[in-house]
């Protein structure tokens, strides 16, 4: 199985679709650094499952998707998907698994065992959302990585080595180095297989210790349950004795209920006809009222109807008075402008006559400026033909300064252009100056640092000598830190194991817990009403066992005393106790009797004096009232004998209870017996449940008292730890500082070389400037003489330039001044004809302005005429007006005679209403009266009927029957109905005190049996399964130990094999190291390269640690082939003769398997079968640029 293609699209940098054709062999890609090379590795990391964002060289997994640059946004979604290609051999049918082996993973699903191809998929949405993909199926991650597991392949695998790996794997513990061992030998799905199962064993024990828990309840109720049958029997012989006498009782109530609702309804109809006589008397008077109060209406409408008339005329005359008034005043007013428009009309002619002097006056002006006008046009012409003379003239002479400026202008830049030359070769003089007194400097320094050079290398023997003497000090110490640490080792095993056996003690405790929570849940051994009831608000509704919080060693006591109450329910008032009743009625919920904890009526209670079994309860505050009611009469006893003293000597009836479970009750009923009362089981299970709480608490505390000491040792042990690391991290640094003291002191005696060689140098440099300095001496003279030369031609040039700008200087001021002469005759053209417009403008105005007066003459005639027509029209409206006010005030003093008339009338009326409604008054408070008597007859009667109805709803909620039944129940005049409902009350009472009765407890008991049995196969179940479980693990663990050494052992023999190739003459091995907390033992590497003592990787140079790295890393590729290998950026730490060997290796395993590179060394490009190369045209966006293939040999 080999990758065929990577399609990449918005992964990182690779913002578009980007698609890798892999072939067999070596795949190089290639790239400057920043490119996105590792990206690709990445990539393939990330589609084989890899969660860490770290581990992908980001934060968070968001950083997966293209972030955006200047010219794209940021995508919404990475995908990647990898084709794997399968060949033949991985087609082929695997042989059958041995013995060991059958519970081992298959590896391939069914689905995919025959497919040639499988492609797998991942994708991210920003939202955050994953999607997985095998062959464009969808699946889970868990389905992908089981799909690798065994293979070699996977994100923590050997097979991908990305930067930093070969680092982490040379520093990678004894632990983390056997997993790379692990994963090559197949193991990692056999470890993945052990975890799952011991995972699932924890869990089975837990439902053990459950199922076991579970079935100790249940045996306890089926014992309760049988004594609950027993007490069903006494409970129905008590209700047919009950019922007998009850209906009796209720029979005799209604024959005389029914007798006293007849008396009353004689009474109710004798005050019913006394109503309807008053009521008649009250029409009558209302009548008479009704016809006074409609005489006085209609004469208050008539009153109404003259007083607006008479107001309405008294208004009409001082209307027609203020107009006639009016009138008058009009008239003067209209007079008056007569007058005004004559004197208008006269002030009009005067002025039409100015306006004929003033329209002559501009007739003469236009004919004088028409005149003037063709004069001025004449002088404009003259002055335009001389400017057009003088610029023919202009033109040559400006041509004439220009050609000489720009020759002034080169003559000025040869001129300095051969100046700079010559400071130019001045200053290449100044600097050839100073490059000689600097390599004097610098000769006199070589001379320095060679005499320093000496000095230093006698100071480099003698470090060399000091460092070996530390180092011999460094090993003893070490020494003593590995005795130390495995001292603390062995105490923190101890510890372990008593955190162990504190966590299983807090499991179990738990798991018990849960168990008797479960039972609560469930309220085992309630009846299905009270279950009902506090299932439908086990907020507000509980059992009154549970609120009790009773010592175990009056468990008993207070089950004797209470008895079946401890099974009712307790709710906060009567209101919330009726609502469940009836709700319990309503939805066929079952039966119960329901306590309220703050009942509307209580009975006081008497408290006896006396030890009180209340008193040694504890009881939560709110329902402190509720229980002194229930056992504020109950006395607790030593025994039976002082328990009889006590119910004989007390004044008043008590309960009198031992703890073993006896009771005297107030009627002298003896309670008692070897066996335990049903209720004791509830207030055990709840105290039960208290306790197994306060006691998982306080493991859990304990357990983490010990788990606080383990970390403390474990602390110990990795200071131990951090310790040996430091020494040998020291160590290490010795013998660094060793080599670099060697090397120093070689470094020192080739620079002394170095610097005798460039002693020597520096002399012959000398010798060369001294001649490059005369040379350009001679150039320099050549150069001033031919700026001299320059200087001159400017100079001239500057001169006849100066001639040629006073003659174009005159010339422009001749034409400045024919140029205003010209502008002047413009004006004054300009002047003469806007003066001509304007007097023709003034004229067309007078003439307006004089048509404007002759119409407004003619209208001050016509006003004239109009206003004596008005005088005369408002004289002879002030006549009408006075006619009009004499006849209205005629009529109003009509209207005020009838006015008086209708006064009387109306106070005649009101007097008779007054004594209408005077009788009517005293009728209606007699009829009120006898209302009031009939509504206490209705009263009366209503309670009646409600006692009646009352006693029908008992009889029916009782005994299912109609108020007709009582009638044939015979009666007996013996005058004991009242023992007999003494006797009722008493039966009633011993019910109570029977609580509530479980008719259904033998069904309920085949139940329980049915359960038992069932929970006991479960049982058996579970048990066989643990067996099954350590089985497994067992052979897992040997499978995995077998195949472990098997590679460990093949693993050594490779490396002892690679190792010699990459360090000729050098050897490698593999050792395996004591085994930590009891776990599995590490892995080390040893290796010896050439010439050197054998020792651990940590004291290897860089390039040595990746080489070996490398070595081991193709060690176990040569034992267990994985189907591809991503190699990013191994062989940077490699020198030129390694990188050979690398790349010689590398080759000789692609035989059998795909590699992909990414590298800088143009070496190992040289070696790829395929290269590609990946850039960023875009900044922000990696490209595959090219793709070149390798003839094949």
């Amino acid at each position: 199985m080999r990758i065929r293609q990577i399609e990449l699209n918005g992964f990182k940098s690779f913002m578009q679709r980007t698609v890798l054709e892999l072939p067999r062999g070596v795949t190089a890609i290639v790239g400057p650094n920043g490119c996105g090379k590792s990206n690709i590795v990445d990539a393939i990391r990330w589609v084989l499952g890899e969660q860490s964002p770290r581990h992908l060289r980001g934060e968070a997994m968001e950083d997966v998707i293209f972030t955006g640059n200047t010219e794209n946004g940021p995508l919404g979604m990475a995908e990647v998907a990898l084709l794997l290609e399968r060949d033949e051999a991985d087609l082929a049918p695997r042989a059958e698994p041995g013995a060991e082996e059958e519970d081992a993973p298959d590896g391939l699903p069914p689905g995919l065992a025959t497919a040639s191809e499988i492609l797998v998929s991942r994708r991210y949405f920003r939202s955050g959302e994953s999607e997985y993909f095998i062959n464009r199926a969808p699946c889970r991650l868990k389905d992908i990585t089981e799909l690798f597991l065994g293979t070699g392949v996977g994100t923590k695998a050997y097979a991908i080595v990305e930067q930093g790996r070969v680092d982490q794997l040379v520093n990678a513990k004894p632990e983390e180095l056997r997993l790379f061992i692990e994963e090559a030998a197949g193991t990692t799905r056999f470890r993945s297989r052990k975890l799952t199962a011991e995972r699932k064993m924890e869990r089975t024990r837990e439902n053990l210790l459950r199922v076991q828990d579970i079935l100790r309840e249940l045996e306890r109720q089926m014992a309760s349950l049988e004594r609950q049958a027993r007490r069903a029997e006494e409970y129905h012989r008590i209700k047919d004795e009950l019922r007998d006498l009850d209906l009796r009782v209720m029979a005799t109530r209604q024959r005389s209920w029914s007798a006293e609702l007849a008396t009353l309804g004689d009474r109710l109809a004798a005050v019913q006809a006394e109503e309807a006589a008053l009521q008649e008397d009250i029409r009558r008077s209302r009548g008479a009222s009704d016809e006074a109060h409609a005489a006085r209406a209609t004469n208050e409408e008539r009153l109404r109807a003259v007083e607006e008339e008479l107001t309405g005329k008294r208004l009409a005359a001082a209307e027609a008075q203020a107009r006639s008034g009016g009138l008058a005043e009009r008239g003067r007013e209209l007079a008056a402008r007569a007058v005004e428009s004559r004197r208008e009309a006269e002030r009009i002619g005067a002025r039409f006559a100015a306006l004929a002097r003033e329209t002559a006056g501009l007739e003469k002006e236009i004919d004088r400026l028409g005149a003037e006008l063709p004069r001025a046009e004449a002088a404009r012409a003259e002055a335009e033909a001389h400017l057009q003379a003088l610029e023919g003239a202009g033109l040559p002479l400006e041509r004439a300064v220009e050609e000489t400026k720009d020759a002034h202008l080169d003559a000025l830049a040869e001129e300095a252009r051969l100046r700079n030359l010559s400071e130019a070769l001045r200053q290449r003089r100044d600097d050839l100056d100073g490059r000689r007194r600097r390599l004097e400097d610098e000769q006199r320094a070589l001379g320095e640092r060679l005499h320093a050079n000496t000095r230093a290398s006698d100071g480099a023997r003698a470090a060399i000598a000091r460092l070996q003497g530390e180092r011999a000090r460094l090993v003893a110490e070490r020494q003593a830190l590995g005795e130390r640490q495995q001292a603390l080792g062995a105490e923190e095993t101890a510890r372990l194991a008593v955190v162990e056996r504190a966590r299983a003690e807090a499991t179990q405790l738990r798991s018990r817990a849960d168990s008797l929570r479960e039972l609560e849940k469930r309220y085992e051994g309630c009846t299905r009403g009270v279950a009902s009831l506090v299932g439908r608000a086990p907020r507000t509704a509980a059992l009154l066992a549970s609120v009790l919080h009773v010592p175990k060693d009056l468990e008993r006591a207070v089950a004797a005393a209470l008895g079946a109450r401890l099974a009712q329910v307790v709710v906060p008032d009567t209101a919330a106790a009726i609502d469940a009743i009836g709700w319990l009625a309503k939805t066929g919920g079952g039966s119960a009797t329901v306590l309220p904890r703050e009942a509307e009526r209580r009975a006081a209670v008497i408290v006896p004096p006396g030890p009180r079994l209340v008193d040694r309860i504890e009881i939560e505050p709110q329902h402190w009232a509720l229980v002194e009611a229930l056992l504020g009469h109950v006395l607790l006893a030593a025994d039976l004998v002082e328990a009889l003293k006590l119910w004989r000597g007390a004044e008043h009836p008590v309960t009198v209870v031992t703890p073993r479970g006896e009771a005297i009750d107030a009627l002298g009923t003896v309670t008692g017996g070897s066996e335990p009362p049903l209720e004791e089981t509830l207030l055990a299970r709840a105290r039960e449940l208290r306790e197994l709480e306060a006691a998982h608490v306080a493991s859990l505390e304990r357990l983490a008292a010990e788990e606080r000491a383990l970390a403390l040792d474990r602390a110990r042990g990795a200071e131990a730890a951090r310790a040996i690391t430091a020494a040998d991290e020291r160590l290490h640094a010795l013998d660094v500082d060793l080599v670099a003291a060697e090397k120093d002191r070689e470094r020192l005696e080739a620079e002394r070389q170095q610097i005798a060689v460039e002693l020597e140098a520096g002399a012959l440099e000398a010798s060369g400037l001294a001649g490059e300095d005369g040379a350009m001496a001679g150039e320099l003279a050549a150069l001033d003489e031919r700026r001299a030369g320059a200087t001159a031609a400017a100079t001239e040039l500057r001169v006849r330039l100066g001639e040629q700008q006073e003659t174009l200087a005159d010339w422009r001021a001749r034409h400045a001044e024919v140029e205003r002469q010209r502008t002047e005759a413009a004006v004054r053209v300009a002047a003469v004809a806007e003066r001509l417009r304007a007097a023709r403008a003034e004229l067309s105005r007078a003439a307006a302005t004089g048509a404007d007066l002759s119409e407004r003459l003619a209208t001050a005639d016509r006003q004239v005429a109009e206003a004596a027509a008005g005088a005369a029209a408002a004289e002879r409206d002030v006549a009408s007006a006075e006619e009009a006010r004499a006849r209205a005030e005629a009529r109003a003093a009509t209207l005020g005679a009838e006015r008086e008339r209708l006064l009387a009338a109306i106070a005649d009326a009101s007097a008779n209403a007054s004594a209408d409604d005077v009788a009517e008054r005293e009728a209606r408070e007699r009829l009120e009266a006898a209302r009031e008597r009939r509504a206490r007859l209705d009263v009366t009667m209503t309670e009646q009927r409600l006692a009646l109805e009352h006693l029908a709803t008992q009889l029916a909620e009782r005994y299912g029957l109609g108020p007709d039944a009582l009638a044939d129940v015979a009666l007996t005049d013996d005058g004991l109905d009242d023992e007999r409902a003494a006797r009722v009350e008493a039966l009633r009472a011993r019910l109570a005190r029977l609580g509530d009765v479980n008719p259904e407890a033998l069904t309920e008991l085949e139940e329980l049996r049915g359960r038992h049995e069932f929970l006991v196969g479960q049982r058996t179940d579970l048990e066989r399964s643990l067996d099954d479980l350590r089985r497994t693990i067992a052979k897992l663990i040997r499978t995995s130990r077998r195949r472990f050494e098997e590679t460990f052992a093949g693993a050594n023999e490779k490396l002892a094999a690679v190792f010699p190739k990459l360090f000729p003459g050098g050897k490698a091995r593999l050792e395996l190291t004591g085994p930590e907390e009891g776990g599995e033992p590490g892995v080390e590497i040893v290796v010896q390269p050439a010439g050197k003592k054998l020792q651990s990787l940590g004291l290897l140079s860089g390039g040595e640690k990746a080489l070996t790295a490398v070595a081991l890393i193709l060690s176990l590729f040569l034992i267990r082939p994985t189907p591809f290998c991503l190699l990013d950026e191994v062989d940077a730490p490699l020198d030129e003769a390694n990188i050979g060997r690398f790349n010689q290796l590398i080759q000789d395993m692609a035989t059998g398997s795909q590699f992909v590179l990414i590298t800088h060394n143009r070496r190992t490009m040289e070696a790829a079968d395929t290269l590609y190369g990946i850039t960023m045209e875009q900044a922000g966006v990696s490209k595959v640029v090219s793709v070149r293939l390798r003839a094949a040999a």
